[in-house]
């Protein structure tokens, strides 16, 4: 079950989309759902509401009702306030689902009382944009589960708006590290890149340092092949606490 989950914490909406064709036939099924919904939740810690894009999944049989009752009344109970389907198909048992499954977007955000539809371009490169925060080392990491190439303008504004949502979880300063090994940025983009570097040099960040850098590999930003050079040079920036600057950094290369 591969499913893409993006917040959007200014709005207090949380997108759920099954990236491939899901079919649900038993309580194990909609227990795995259950299980992905809840590790997506962690970095929640307020009310929400939910737009799940419905057109990859399939219920099987009606049997499955009162089990995933249960999901969405566990779910309501932390805090998810209201929840919306897209892509409405009878044929996939969309009826069965315990919440209404519209048909278009436009009328799902309607009911749902949130502004305008996202950005369209490129859905596979929004869900490949990755953050782990590590907040105690006041770094901020990005990283592409699939190799992308940054070649226009709507794709950096994309990643900034990405960034700017997950900045909303920062309270201090921050540096960006980047896992360079599935990143390209064409040299055209370059110059917008640094543009949105110093857009967010104006919300506390310190320092872009990349790793994973392939020999011959051109970036916008300073970049090492591997992980703890890179976390050295945020070390020598004074960011890292005295716990973390010499052994976890390493730990992970």
């Amino acid at each position: 079950m591969k499913l893409t989950f993006e917040s959007n914490y200014q709005e207090r909406v949380l997108f759920v989309c099954f990236a491939e064709p899901v079919v649900l036939q038993t309580r194990e099924d909609v227990l795995q759902w259950k299980n992905e919904w809840l590790l997506a939740l962690k970095t929640w810690h307020s009310p929400y509401k939910a737009l799940v894009d419905c057109s990859n999944l399939t219920i099987a049989t009606d049997s499955l009702q009162a089990d995933l009752a249960r999901f969405f009344t566990l779910l309501k109970g932390l805090f998810l306030q209201k929840i919306v389907g897209i892509g409405f198909a009878a044929a996939q048992g969309h009826g069965w689902l315990p919440f209404p499954v519209l048909a278009e977007e436009e009328e799902a955000r309607v009911q749902l009382g949130i502004r305008g539809q996202r950005v369209r371009l490129s859905e596979d490169f929004r869900s490949s944009i990755q953050f782990d925060n590590h907040f105690q080392t006041h770094a901020m990491e990005l990283r592409f589960l699939d190799p992308v190439v940054i070649d226009s303008a709507d794709k950096i504004q994309v990643l900034k708006d990405k960034l700017l949502n997950n900045l909303r979880l920062w309270h201090s300063h921050w540096n960006l590290l980047i896992d360079c090994q599935n990143l390209q940025v064409e040299a055209a983009q370059e110059a917008a890149w640094l543009r949105m570097t110093q857009f967010f040099q104006g919300f506390f960040l310190k320092e872009v340092v990349g790793y994973n850098q392939k020999p011959g590999q051109k970036l916008p930003f300073r970049g090492f092949r591997a992980r703890h050079r890179a976390a050295a040079v945020l070390e020598s920036e004074g960011a890292f606490s005295g716990a973390e600057a010499n052994c976890q950094s390493r730990k992970k290369t």
